[in-house]
């Protein structure tokens, strides 16, 4: 497992739960700390799944503990996620889009094109088959070809 590559892609996971780049990196450290203190656990081969379990947990737990915090208060990009200046805007306009997206679907959606992970492990991680993984892809990348080109997501 390359280290650095795996923080980056939990820092972008973290970053779109939370929205705050001081918080997602403390969270991925704490992650990374609690899987290294629980080695037992990656001799049976599922270290991504159980490492973003981990990270989910305690992105809800943070949100949990300070009910009141706004996840719109910081725009900014976490280091680890440099950016073409040319696609700033495609950017913003799938950032924009995602926040329209149900939570479950924007977490499967982030997890599965910006953390790489298989529908396998993020079904591990939220506790569906990949199965339901793929449907929900399928679905949310439909509501997100909608808001895209100008329509709304109220099918759902």
């Amino acid at each position: 497992m390359d280290l650095k590559e795996q923080y980056d892609k939990l820092l972008r996971y973290c970053y779109m739960k939370t929205k705050d780049r001081y918080m997602s990196e403390d969270i991925v450290q704490e992650s990374f700390l609690r899987f290294w203190q629980n080695r037992s656990y990656t001799d049976i081969g599922k270290e991504m799944a159980y490492l973003y379990t981990i990270a989910r947990n305690l992105c809800m737990d943070e949100f949990r503990k300070n009910s009141a915090l706004n996840i719109d208060d910081c725009s900014e990009i976490p280091a680890g996620c440099e950016v073409e200046p040319e696609s700033i805007t495609d950017g913003i306009a799938i950032e924009s889009a995602l926040e329209n997206l149900p939570e479950e679907l924007r977490e499967i959606i982030v997890m599965r094109y910006i953390s790489e992970m298989s529908a396998a492990d993020i079904g591990k991680v939220v506790g569906i088959s990949r199965f339901s993984v793929n449907r929900r892809l399928k679905e949310g990348l439909a509501i997100l070809r909608k808001i895209m080109e100008g329509g709304s997501n109220h099918d759902r």
